[in-house]
């Protein structure tokens, strides 16, 4: 692959303040490309429409290489590439289903509120924080000893699927929520003394209360996956923070929120 190519393409997208998920994109393109050795500058309609039906990618994650296609090709200066004879493919529009840090913060305080009389205060916010920040799939969880957190590092090591290990971290501020957690209550199961039963209990509790939400722990693991890429953490370090065995199964995180929409949107035009 062309990394010079690449990384002037990458640095020409900072220097317009575009989305660095065009890059990252591209470079998964490119990569096929290569793979099947074929040259970038003789692309055909063919070649795109292989692509897409070779790895059955969602009409989302479609529309998104074609849009990084056309910028990409048209700085190579191609103004008519073939990725601009493709339409966008229309989307069904649904209420995004997924947890701003805004919100994460009135599940927990809901919780204290209402519930701290089935589980303590210490144990809702370590919990519920770590969830959301960690990305950490439901049977990860269960399987988690409080003797694979690195506390002090904000770290932990889990076996995802097919028993592969990996490292993930939270910030500082669950750190101490979680640090005064451990000090509360002795692991007595796992690392934080819940059940698959506890987990559904939590859920249909937060379901009260966001009802127009899916609340499930796959939710939450969307919501920081979501939440890491707005805060600027590449493509590719979010698919191995969530164990994902190819970055094409991450790119569903890349759509913007409706509250990036509209940052960004004032940041660029005060």
């Amino acid at each position: 692959m062309n990394e010079e190519l690449l990384n002037k393409y990458r640095e020409h997208l900072t220097a317009r303040s575009l989305s660095a998920n065009y890059f990252n994109v591209m470079r998964i393109f490119l990569t096929y490309l290569e793979e099947k050795k074929i040259d970038y500058n003789n692309l055909t309609q063919e070649i795109i429409t292989n692509f897409f039906n070779g790895k059955k990618y969602s009409i989302q994650s479609k529309n998104m290489f074609i849009k990084a296609g056309r910028n990409f090709y048209m700085f190579l200066g191609v103004i008519d590439s073939e990725f601009h004879k493709i339409r966008l493919m229309k989307v069904e529009r649904k209420i995004p289903n997924y947890l701003t840090e805004k919100e994460l913060k009135e599940a927990i305080s809901y919780l204290i509120t209402y519930h701290s009389k089935l589980y303590s205060i210490p144990k809702i916010e370590a919990l519920i924080g770590f969830l959301f920040y960690s990305g950490i799939r439901k049977s990860e969880l269960l399987g988690l000893k409080r003797s694979d957190f690195n506390v002090e590092e904000s770290m932990c090591k889990v076996y995802g699927k097919g028993r592969k290990e990996r490292y993930i971290y939270y910030p500082s501020q669950i750190k101490e929520k979680i640090i005064t957690y451990f000090k509360s209550e002795d692991e007595t199961s796992n690392a934080f003394n819940i059940s698959l039963y506890d987990i559904t209990y939590l859920t249909k509790i937060l379901k009260k209360y966001f009802p127009n939400k899916n609340i499930t722990v796959h939710l939450f693991r969307h919501s920081g996956a979501r939440n890491m890429i707005d805060k600027g953490i590449p493509l590719g370090t979010v698919s191995r923070l969530l164990g994902h065995s190819s970055i094409q199964t991450t790119i569903i995180y890349t759509d913007p929120n409706q509250e990036t929409i509209k940052r960004q949107y004032q940041e660029k035009m005060k």
